[in-house]
């Protein structure tokens, strides 16, 4: 189960950026070479802010590799990262920090507890390249598929029980600027640019073993609801009173 995790979140932000490796056009030779490669040795994640400590996760990456040609015959490479901090999203910035309820996920199933945090992730993406042309091609590319409207928001895919349901994240920050990095490399061109993705976390919870349920094959059962109340007045008459179902639609 993934309510409450992070990495679907960072799992989509890969796919994400997988889609733009895909649309990449070779117009230098390391570029070329880059898009040959496959995304899988050519795009990776780093741990935390890379921006301080990109030479020693270079030098690492040189050593794990095997380069015919020289340390150069590895380059270019994209360094990815999220942030370890975590910003709730301000409510004037469209932050939705739901507290407990009852909801369904899908209509006429189990009630199960909802919760949500919003927050602000921040993510760094890091270009190294041997050559400043090859450079500046890939952060072009990246800044147009990062400001294309319909690439804004992509959504990441949670996991819970027998429910999986997409949460959206969005780029809060689509006009990038690649900054110049130092290096100690003087035959180097890092180029990196920082980003914010907002993204909803679901909390959803059930009865523990120990505690009532709706006694359906759900997985897992969800909490037992009142849906129907008859009050019976002095005179014989009925007055019924029958709760409202409650939707989520993924994006409480």
């Amino acid at each position: 189960m993934s309510s409450g995790d992070f990495n679907p979140l960072k799992e989509a932000f890969g796919t994400y950026l997988g889609t733009w490796y895909q649309g990449l056009y070779g117009d230098t030779a390391s570029v070329k070479e880059f898009v040959a490669r496959g995304f899988a040795r050519s795009v990776l994640w780093a741990s935390g802010r890379m921006v301080d400590s990109v030479d020693e996760m270079l030098k690492s990456y040189q050593r794990n590799s095997n380069g015919d040609k020289g340390a150069n015959s590895l380059l270019p490479v994209v360094f990815i990262a999220l942030a370890k901090d975590y910003t709730p999203t301000p409510g004037d910035m469209g932050g939705k920090q739901v507290e407990r309820q009852l909801v369904q996920i899908e209509e006429g199933g189990s009630y199960y507890g909802y919760r949500q945090a919003m927050m602000d992730k921040r993510a760094q993406i890091a270009i190294v390249t041997a050559d400043p042309m090859s450079a500046d091609s890939l952060a072009a590319q990246l800044g147009l598929y990062l400001g294309s409207i319909p690439n804004r928001r992509f959504y990441a895919s949670h996991t819970w029980g027998q429910y999986t349901f997409d949460m959206p994240v969005t780029i809060e920050t689509p006009d990038t600027v690649f900054n110049k990095v130092d290096t100690e490399s003087k035959n180097l061109t890092i180029l990196a640019c920082d980003l914010v993705l907002r993204g909803a976390i679901p909390y959803l919870d059930a009865p523990g073993d120990d505690e009532d349920n709706d006694g359906t094959s759900n997985n897992p059962p969800g909490y037992p609801v009142l849906q129907q109340i008859t009050n019976i007045a002095a005179d014989g008459s009925e007055a019924v009173i029958t709760k409202t179902s409650t939707i989520w639609n993924g994006e409480a």
